[in-house]
């Protein structure tokens, strides 16, 4: 990954957090449980396009580029109030 891209995609995890914890009423748990439309403990693309910034920034936050966000990845935006 290029410099650029890299230092992009650590402000947009920022600006994703921050719009988040700013803006909802779930926690961290909850939100992960409220996308997860089908319970299978992770979310993917396609549920991720019921949230606009979580959709703008699945391919950031996909670290194992698996195609789903888990657990452990949708904590590493930190969501928490």
């Amino acid at each position: 990954m290029s410099t650029k891209r890299n230092i992009f995609l650590s402000i947009a995890a920022l600006a994703f957090t921050l719009a988040l914890t700013s803006t909802s009423a779930f926690s961290n748990e909850d939100l992960f449980k409220a996308l997860d439309s089908d319970a299978d403990g992770l979310i993917s693309k396609a549920e991720a396009v019921s949230h606009d910034v979580l959709n703008e920034l699945f391919d950031s936050l996909d670290i194992n580029t698996d195609g789903f966000i888990s657990p452990d990845e949708f904590s590493v935006a930190n969501l928490d109030k």
